[in-house]
């Protein structure tokens, strides 16, 4: 498989466990921050960040987002994990809540489907290199 397609299963099924203690003792810390929405459903997040492994600016725009999980202060974008900050408690619970319920139903239907367009890329590409030796169909009526 295409080394890409298993770096990003890599964050999936890593988003999809969570992440250990020492991931996230290791993990950036970002505050004062908010969900941004690019395009019709790429989730990212914006804040101020400290201990980033390689971004010196306070203020970060993630890669684009896999899980997250305020109630547990993480997230896990497409490059690294981060430990969220108490920012988030500041909202309004039912806010919070409906916007944390809402983030992870799109974040876990991003998953499934990326995953399903990598496995379809795969079966295609399965398909081509066994078909590679065939002769086009036209050569072979042409010799009859």
């Amino acid at each position: 498989m295409d080394e890409k397609f298993d770096e990003v299963l890599k964050v999936i099924a890593d988003a999809e466990r969570g992440p250990s203690d020492e991931e996230l003792l290791n993990a950036p810390i970002i505050n004062h921050y908010r969900l941004e929405t690019i395009g019709e459903s790429v989730q990212q997040i914006y804040g101020r960040v400290q201990g980033h492994p390689t971004i010196d600016d306070p203020y970060v725009t993630t890669t684009p987002l896999f899980a997250f999980d305020p109630d547990a202060g993480w997230a896990r974008t497409r490059s690294r994990w981060y430990r969220l900050g108490p920012d988030w408690l500041l909202l309004n619970p039912e806010e919070r809540d409906e916007t944390t319920k809402a983030t992870q139903r799109l974040l876990k239907a991003t998953r499934d489907w990326v995953v399903a367009e990598i496995q379809d890329d795969q079966e295609l590409k399965n398909v081509v290199d066994e078909r590679r030796d065939e002769r086009p169909i036209a050569v072979r009526l042409k010799d009859l």
